[in-house]
C-alpha cells in the first residue's frame, strides 16, 4: 500500500485495478457481414453509402393541429456500382444516381 500521508480515504492506494476488455463493439455481429473479415465497419439501415444522407425526422401536424413525431426516409436505390475495388452492390440514394456520383456497373 502507498500512504500519500495527507489522511484522506484515497490516499490508501492498493494494487492498479485490471484493464477492462474494450466492450465498445462487442455487440457487433460479425456472421452478419462475413466479407468485412477483421475490419471494423458499421452495416446502417437508410443511408446512401455515397453521401451519407439519412432519414430526417419532423413532425405531423393536423387540421387540428395534433403534432406527432413522423420520420421521412431517404429514397435509397440498391445498385451494383463501379468502385476502384471492382464491382460493388451498394444501396443509393436517388439524388446521387441523378447527379451522376456513381457509375453502374
Amino acid at each position: 500500500m502507498i500512504f500519500t500521508g495527507t489522511g484522506g480515504v484515497f490516499d490508501q492506494l492498493g494494487p492498479a485495478a485490471p484493464a477492462l476488455p474494450d466492450r465498445r463493439f462487442s455487440g457487433y455481429n460479425r456472421s452478419f457481414a462475413p466479407h468485412l473479415g477483421n475490419r471494423l465497419e458499421y452495416v446502417m439501415a437508410q443511408v446512401c453509402e455515397v453521401c451519407g444522407k439519412g432519414p430526417q425526422s419532423g413532425n405531423n401536424i393536423s387540421h387540428a393541429h395534433n403534432v406527432t413525431k413522423r420520420r421521412w426516409s431517404v429514397n435509397l436505390r440498391p445498385v451494383k456500382a463501379k468502385t476502384a475495388q471492382g464491382n460493388k452492390r451498394m444501396r443509393v440514394c436517388t439524388s446521387c444516381l441523378r447527379s451522376g456520383k456513381i457509375v453502374k456497373a
